[in-house]
């Protein structure tokens, strides 16, 4: 397992990054940033594609929030994705039960999974150890 990886949450909703960092917390995972939307670290991101110590092990990533949603944050990173000597998993979170959004997320290869809000402390903890093992 990576040792102390680096998360990313970006999501507009605070009641969620909160319940986020607590379960983050109980992991020992101690290297979180989160973010009120998308735009700062999609252009973060943009700019450091190269710096891949800065860049984030996995990102939560909610779907639906203003300025830019999760599926234009996916649209944008994946210009730069193959350029990234790093994987980055990203987990897209919703409180959406829309089939048609679930559906689409599984066709997106920047997706590694897609969960309904609020995720689980078990998933939360199997997303940790399965995803970021290497």
């Amino acid at each position: 397992m990576i040792q102390n990886p680096l998360v990313w949450i970006i999501d507009d909703d605070d009641i969620s990054k909160y319940v986020m960092r607590r379960y983050l917390n109980q992991l020992a995972v101690t290297r979180i940033t989160d973010f009120p939307d998308s735009v700062q670290p999609l252009k973060f991101i943009q700019n450091n594609y190269n710096s891949i110590d800065e860049l984030p092990d996995i990102i939560f990533l909610d779907l639906h929030m203003p300025v830019l949603n999760g599926f234009d944050f996916i649209r944008d990173y994946q210009l730069v994705a193959d350029k990234i000597d790093k994987q980055i998993h990203i987990i897209m979170l919703t409180s959406s039960i829309n089939t048609q959004d679930v559906d689409y997320a599984k066709t997106l290869p920047a997706i590694t999974d897609y969960f309904i809000k609020p995720i689980k402390h078990g998933d939360l903890a199997r997303i940790m150890s399965v995803e970021l093992k290497q």
